[in-house]
């Protein structure tokens, strides 16, 4: 197997939070930050990510992550808890 690794390390990347949701019976464990390209959302748990806008910015977040998720309910939970966070971070 050939392959060639092309890029290593971002200096873009920071501002990285990890915070858990707890939801309708789930626990999402929500790993997010901002790189290169804007804001990003990792949740290992379920095995998805995707991209942020602004942390602040519930609908594009909350419809970023129902692509993946699969669930408003829980999107929208999610990108609450993220925004909820930032702001307490302030």
């Amino acid at each position: 197997m050939e392959y060639k690794i092309s890029y290593i390390g971002d200096k873009n990347i920071n501002n990285v939070h990890h915070i858990n949701v707890d939801y309708n019976g789930h626990s999402y464990s929500v790993v997010f930050g901002r790189y290169v390209n804007g804001g990003f959302c990792s949740i290992p748990n379920f095995c998805i990510g995707c991209e942020l806008s602004s942390f602040g910015d519930i609908c594009w977040n909350t419809e970023s992550l129902s692509r993946v998720l699969k669930s408003k309910g829980a999107s929208k939970a999610i990108a609450l808890a993220i925004a909820e966070f930032c702001e307490m971070e302030e």
